[in-house]
């Protein structure tokens, strides 16, 4: 029997549509997981898939590792202002000046004389230790 060229096309394409609606229906119907090439494949498809969670995983603890880094970042700029902002109270609060005008009702005064340095030899200590 001698077919045409309309006709040899029209029946490979009935080949293929029939042959993808079969793959479609085995899937559907889950007769793919018992063919032998499947099963050959079975294998290497839990390793990939194994794979693929622990990237899935690698992943999120890298972001949850990211945040935490941010967070801290943030938390450490804070406690730096807050660090800057008390010693520079604390310079201000300490300066002659400020003292003085604090000091003004207790009756505690500035000192009119310079301080002055005393030195002692040790001889003179052991002397005085002595007496």
């Amino acid at each position: 029997m001698i077919m045409s060229r309309k006709e040899k096309k029209s029946r490979k394409e009935r080949k293929r549509s029939n042959s993808s609606s079969i793959k479609v229906m085995d899937v559907l119907g889950g007769s793919f997981l018992v063919r032998e090439r499947f099963v050959k494949q079975f294998p290497f498809m839990v390793v990939v898939t194994v794979l693929l969670m622990v990237l899935i995983t690698n992943t999120y603890i890298a972001e949850e590792k990211n945040r935490e880094i941010v967070r801290t970042t943030k938390q450490l700029n804070d406690l730096q202002v807050e660090y800057i902002q008390l010693k520079s109270a604390i310079m201000q609060a300490s300066k002659q000046s400020v003292l003085s005008k604090k000091l003004n009702g207790t009756g505690i005064k500035d000192p009119t004389t310079p301080v002055m340095r005393i030195n002692i030899d040790e001889n003179q200590a052991i002397e005085e230790e002595k007496k």
